[in-house]
């Protein structure tokens, strides 16, 4: 039977043990700290188990090593994997593309505006990650478009693919709800880091919210305290976020 009164000390010792576990297939430690968004310093703390991450950073950490929360309890080794869905392999190799001709792992501006330029220019920050041959994202809607409601109902994920030259996302919040569909192109004067088009929004019955507006990412590369920084600039000042000079 397991034994369940495991002191702090012996928790720490699993979780270090299982994250430094994890660390080793990522050649540079830094560089996973910052697409963790967790401080180089803290992040040896926990390998060291001298420390241990509040909930919302292990929420973190599972999510991005696609573990759960057992890695505190028993070695990784032990941890049985989850049952994949009968559909994800069908899908992985159904969207399959080469990663060269997808969008590049890390951060996004994204900046929507109306045709009509009318409505006020909407920010928001994208993360672009990688599984096997599929390209994933996952945003959140600002609490600013919906007050009240809770960071995970306001969780927005999606899956990436290359289709005839342009690139095609498709993506919802929880139970697919406000589905949205993304097309875009990328600029010839800024191959690989500026990508414009549109997004197809389906509100769930909102006709208010559906629609079409122009979108525009800018690929702000792996550092979250960068792209936060250019994120609140953003929201400042109209979008001239390749003008600062960063992504040149």
């Amino acid at each position: 039977m397991t034994d369940i009164n495991r002191s702090p000390t012996e928790l720490r010792k699993m979780f270090g043990a299982n994250l430094r576990q994890l660390a080793r297939k990522y050649p540079s430690v830094s560089a996973l700290c910052r697409e963790l968004g967790i401080n180089r310093t803290q992040f040896n703390r926990y390998l060291l188990a001298e420390s241990f991450p509040r909930p919302d950073v292990l929420d973190r950490i599972c999510r991005f090593f696609e573990v759960d929360a057992r890695i505190l309890l028993k070695p990784l080794d032990e941890i049985e994997p989850p049952a994949d869905h009968p559909a994800s392999e069908i899908i992985d190799r159904f969207l399959a593309t080469g990663v060269e001709k997808t969008l590049a792992t890390g951060f996004y501006h994204a900046a929507e505006t109306s045709s009509s330029g009318q409505e006020p220019i909407r920010h928001g920050l994208l993360f672009v990650r990688r599984i096997r041959h599929c390209t994933l994202l996952r945003s959140y809607e600002p609490r600013s478009q919906m007050p009240g409601i809770s960071a995970p109902a306001r969780e927005v994920q999606g899956i990436v693919s290359h289709v005839s030259g342009q690139i095609c996302a498709l993506m919802s919040r929880p139970g697919a709800q406000d589905c949205r569909m993304m097309i875009l192109t990328d600029s010839p004067e800024q191959a690989g880091t500026t990508w414009s088009g549109y997004v197809y929004r389906l509100a769930g019955g909102n006709a208010s919210a559906s629609g079409v507006k122009r979108l525009e990412l800018h690929h702000l590369g792996h550092d979250l305290s960068l792209a936060l920084q250019l994120k609140r600039r953003a929201r400042r000042v109209p979008y001239e976020i390749a003008d600062t000079g960063v992504l040149t």
